[in-house]
């Protein structure tokens, strides 16, 4: 009697699941099987822009514009400082890298900027770390990749958002067959201060 009872609510509930008028089980059932039924609303967005509901979709800010209109002020200073960072704690590591063949021709590649919208000045990074890696009189830097032993790449992008950036510079070292034998990287980032600065 029991179960009797579960079963005939368990109908009756299923049956409540439609708000069409004289809906049975089977009906439903029948429905959810048609996907022709189903109905769809446009829904509004939320325009970013002035936190009005819009019906024409969403909207949101080019991350260049984001950068344009964020509280800060990256200098190629600040491209310098991180790559130079960068570049003295690869030295450290070097000398045991390089212990068997200390004149191995070494390829410094072109530095590639991952977040295309940085502010201008991210030619500082790449223009610091060859200055030091020439000057440290460390390597036997060659201008051809084909006669290179070991390949140097290096990258710059914004690990967070336009608005409060962090900066990361990081360097990989490959050898010839491609094989990545170490990388090194540091990140730097606006001090919350009165003057805003990066370190």
């Amino acid at each position: 009697m029991k179960k009797y009872i579960l079963v005939l609510i368990s109908i009756l509930l299923f049956s409540g699941c439609s708000n069409t008028p004289g809906s049975t089980l089977l009906s439903f059932l029948n429905r959810s099987k048609n996907s022709t039924d189903i109905k769809y609303s446009e829904a509004e967005y939320v325009n970013c822009e002035d936190n009005t509901a819009t019906s024409s979709g969403y909207y949101l800010a080019k991350r260049g514009d984001r950068y344009a209109a964020a509280d800060i002020n990256i200098t190629p200073q600040d491209y310098s400082v991180v790559a130079s960072r960068t570049v003295n704690k690869m030295l450290s590591e070097v000398p045991a890298l390089f212990a068997t063949d200390k004149q191995a021709p070494l390829y410094i590649a072109d530095m590639v900027q991952i977040d295309r919208y940085l502010p201008e000045g991210s030619y500082a990074a790449e223009k610091a770390t060859k200055d030091i890696l020439y000057g440290s009189k460390m390597f036997n830097i060659t201008e051809d990749k084909e006669q290179a032993v070991y390949i140097l790449q290096s990258s710059i992008s914004n690990i967070n958002t336009p608005e409060i950036p962090i900066i990361i510079y990081r360097m990989e070292l490959y050898d010839a067959a491609g094989k990545k034998l170490k990388s090194w990287q540091d990140t730097i980032r606006q001090v919350q201060n009165d003057d805003r600065s990066w370190w």
